[in-house]
Order: C-alpha cells, then sequence, then structure tokens
C-alpha cells in the first residue's frame, strides 16, 4: 500500500461515491479490507474507507429479506432473521467463510464486489435470485445479483459504484435450500466446489430449482440443466439420478474433473432425496 497518498472515512453513501469519481487520482472502496487492501493495484492512489457508512443492517423490507453491505459475516451467521430464512442457508454459508476473525472483518459487499472462485455470497445469491443495489453517477439502481458481473453493466463496484444493500425476494423465505462448502478444513478460504441447491414444492412436484455452481471460477454459474431435470416433476429416486446425470455433465464442461463431478452430484442428490422425504405425507420416511 506504499502507492496511496490520499485516503478517506466518508460519512454518506454520497460522499464515498463522490471521492471515489474524483479523477484527480485513482480511487478504490475499502469494506473489511480482509482481501481488497492486500490486492490494491499499483495505480490506486486513493483509499476510501467505508466503516463509517450506515450499511451494517439486517432487515425485512415488505416481503423481502434485504441486507446492507457493510453487515459482516458475523453478524449475518448470528442473524435470526437470516437464519429464519431460506432454511438458514444464508446464515450457514456466512459460518463457512474462514476464521472467526475474518468473519468479524469480512462484509458481504466487498465479498461479491470483485468476482473471485473463493468468495462464498456469489453462489448463494445467484441461486437465490437476489438483486443488488446500487449507487452510481447517474444515481441508485438496482440489477439482478447474476447481472453484477456482466459487461452490460459497465459499472465497477468499489471504482465507479457503491453496493448499497443486497435483496433477496421473500419468494424464497420457505425454500428448501442448502449451501455446501467441499474444502480441506473448516475454516479454509479456498475450496474445491462451492454449491448452492434450493427447491420448493407445489402440490407434491418440485415448482422451482435452484443449483448453482463455485469456486471453479471466478464467476459462479447456474446448473440449469439439472434444475430443468427435476422441475415440474415428482422428485422420486429416477428423477433425481437423472438430474444428477445432467449436473455431471455440466460440470464436465466446466472442466471440473472427476473428483469435482462426484462430489457434487453426491451432495445433490442427497439434498434432493432429503427434499423429496420431506414432502411425503407424514414428514421425513425411510
Amino acid at each position: 500500500m506504499k502507492n496511496i497518498k490520499y485516503f478517506s472515512f466518508p460519512g454518506t453513501p454520497k460522499a464515498a461515491l463522490s471521492a471515489l469519481l474524483d479523477r484527480k487520482s485513482e480511487a478504490m472502496a475499502v469494506a473489511g479490507g480482509t482481501l481488497a487492501a492486500k490486492t490494491l493495484p499499483e495505480t490506486v492512489e486513493n483509499f476510501v474507507g467505508l466503516k463509517n457508512l450506515p450499511l451494517n443492517y439486517i432487515k425485512k423490507r415488505g416481503a423481502d429479506l434485504v441486507i446492507g453491505a457493510l453487515a459482516t459475516f458475523d453478524e449475518i451467521d448470528n442473524s435470526k432473521l437470516a437464519k429464519s430464512w431460506a432454511g438458514g442457508a444464508v446464515s450457514a454459508a456466512a459460518a463457512r467463510c474462514s476464521s472467526q476473525l475474518i468473519r468479524n472483518m469480512a462484509t458481504i459487499g466487498g465479498n461479491i464486489a470483485r468476482p473471485h472462485s473463493f468468495n462464498i455470497f456469489p453462489v448463494v445469491l445467484l441461486g437465490l435470485d437476489a438483486r443488488v443495489r446500487l449507487l452510481a453517477g447517474p444515481g441508485v439502481k438496482t440489477v439482478p445479483f447474476a447481472d453484477l458481473y456482466g459487461a452490460d453493466l459497465k459499472l465497477k463496484p468499489g471504482r465507479d459504484c457503491l453496493i448499497l444493500e443486497i435483496i433477496i425476494p421473500g419468494k424464497t423465505r420457505n425454500w428448501s435450500c442448502r449451501f455446501e462448502k467441499f474444502a480441506k478444513t473448516e475454516a479454509s478460504w479456498e475450496a474445491y466446489l462451492t454449491l448452492f441447491m434450493a427447491a420448493s414444492a407445489k402440490a407434491g412436484t418440485v415448482k422451482e430449482a435452484r443449483v448453482a455452481v463455485g469456486a471453479l471460477s471466478p464467476k459462479p454459474f447456474r446448473a440449469q440443466a439439472a434444475e430443468h431435470a427435476v422441475s415440474g416433476e415428482k422428485p422420486g429416486a429416477a428423477v433425481i439420478k437423472a438430474a444428477a446425470l445432467e449436473l455431471g455433465r455440466e460440470l464436465d464442461a466446466a472442466r471440473a474433473g472427476d473428483f469435482k463431478k462426484a462430489a457434487a452430484a453426491s451432495l445433490f442428490e442427497r439434498f434432493m432425496h432429503d427434499f423429496a422425504r420431506k414432502l411425503r405425507p407424514g414428514g421425513v420416511k425411510k
């Protein structure tokens, strides 16, 4: 960080954006600083600290779950509201991010600002159809999380816009969801594979399904063939096996390798069988 000549800790999002857009020097926003502060490009001279912005909330707005960009992993992990949403998968994902010291500092906004293979929340938010509110020069805009890393957005969070909050739609509150991180140890930041799976039911069939895959590349992706294989179907053994085979083919296309492909298929089948048992009369049965 020897290249830093200026630093500021603005108190409002507008002031922070103004500092980022000051063309006298190249600026970059830093939230928790667990990764960005160690990887600042040498061209960056202006450090814009975000810790004073009032964006560390977790709340309901209408039917939706809204998480401020500066909410830490620890705050999300321990939030009663987050624990009650999507089968607790949002909270469970936050608990799987590295060590407790990192969870105390790392923020959800910082975790999604730049694509990285081992970031936790991108795969979760992709699977939950989340939206992201951004503050840019023209004003506030809300975009699907799936578009955050797309070329069409033409904005770089932390460089020429700010992430204000993440919105998880109310329809996901009662989805059955599971987050899996396949890594050497519980506290490893690196992972062989991250997987977010979700399903909702209607009249004994799978109404909607989500399978999001991370850690294979900087940007997570939806395994849409596997999703389509179970959507609208009764989740019997044959349907689940067929969907797992589709997931395997999609991981083949992503060059995941046999080890990761087998792990993903196994975790997906386990999730879907658990979901199927919940749909049976009387709940879980063997």
